[in-house]
């Protein structure tokens, strides 16, 4: 799994995020299909992207993410999938 900041700005969420990164990673690389995923900061833009290989790491990322208080927006602006922080575990 891979990931990057695409602004210098970090919200207070986003240990949250790392957390599901770490969580989700698999040792192996995941498989060979790329999953971009977006994650919103408080304004709705896209702060960081994190890259998932395989069904299998997109999933537990997903799952990951929910478990840590984030809304599926849905794919677009260029991600399989967008998400932002609603509340709770984080």
């Amino acid at each position: 799994m891979e990931n990057a900041y695409l602004t210098p700005l970090r919200p207070p969420f986003d240990s949250a995020v790392s957390d599901a990164i770490t969580a989700a990673a698999d040792d192996w690389g995941g498989g060979a299909k790329r999953m971009d995923v977006g994650i919103a900061d408080e304004r709705g833009q896209i702060y960081r992207r994190v890259r998932a290989w395989g069904m299998g790491e997109y999933t537990r990322l997903v799952n990951q993410l929910k478990e840590r208080g984030f809304a599926n927006e849905g794919a677009g602006r260029g991600y399989d999938d967008v998400f932002r922080f609603v509340g709770g575990a984080a």
